[in-house]
């Protein structure tokens, strides 16, 4: 069975050998002889043509909406989890007790290390850069506590985050970049944005947040967005529309 990715994969080669088949029907048409009958070969072509896009469009369709499916159950799951960043990083370091230090000092916490059932590092090691470190506590409203309380952290080197699907900290990432990061926050793996009018929108997608950017004269360089067929773009517009709503303030 293909896989998701594997879709996403084989769609542009598909889109490319069929305009290619197109572009080589249409060169036929042209060099064929003056006063030859086409008429035929003309509708047939149309036909083809229709019917291509046609089903193009409802695979691009499909594959927007089942990747937004498995985004919203992914996150559904990292709901649990939190990031904590910028804790310097060594061979012999005991993580889960670093974590409980600085959640008691820094966060007024009361957590220990039996309250933690998931702590460390993740990602692999990488020389210059310092994993940050996902945990997960076993009573879910100490985790609502840090979250709240994260502001606290303001003027050390550490951080609190959500942990993002990769889909949503693309389009997080973006936002930040288009419209400054005290303007951009998660909530509950939701990514909100306040515009220049003062307006505060909660967006879906990275097309959706490069769109708002051009309406603001805003735009990213040298990054492309994660999905660039139009039906893709409709359908993502299409699920904004719906869920679209103007957010109390953080």
């Amino acid at each position: 069975m293909s896989t998701l990715a594997d879709i996403a994969e084989t769609q542009p080669m598909a889109v490319m050998s069929l305009n290619q088949r197109m572009a080589d029907f249409e060169a036929h048409l042209k060099t064929s002889p003056p006063g030859a009958d086409l008429s035929g070969l003309h509708r047939d072509f149309s036909v083809f043509k229709e019917h291509v896009w046609s089903v193009l469009s409802a695979l691009q369709l499909q594959i927007a909406e089942l990747s937004r499916s498995i985004d919203i159950i992914e996150m559904r799951h990292r709901k649990k989890f939190l990031l904590l960043g910028g804790v310097p990083e060594s061979p012999s370091e005991k993580v889960t007790e670093i974590v409980a230090t600085i959640l008691q000092t820094k966060l007024g916490v009361d957590v220990t290390t039996s309250s933690l059932t998931v702590c460390h590092r993740l990602g692999a090691v990488a020389e210059g850069r310092v994993r940050p470190i996902l945990l997960r506590c076993v009573d879910n409203t100490v985790r609502d506590v840090i979250w709240r309380t994260k502001t606290k952290l303001k003027g050390t080197s550490y951080v609190i985050s959500e942990f993002l699907t990769r889909q949503r900290q693309s389009t997080f990432s973006a936002a930040r970049k288009l419209f400054g990061v005290t303007n951009a926050w998660t909530m509950d793996g939701n990514i909100y944005i306040k515009l220049p009018d003062g307006k505060r929108r909660r967006v879906f997608g990275f097309e959706e947040v490069v769109a708002l950017g051009a309406e603001h004269g805003r735009q990213l360089d040298g990054e492309a967005p994660l999905v660039s067929n139009s039906s893709a773009n409709t359908a993502s517009a299409q699920a904004s529309t719906r869920s679209r709503r103007t957010t109390k303030k953080k």
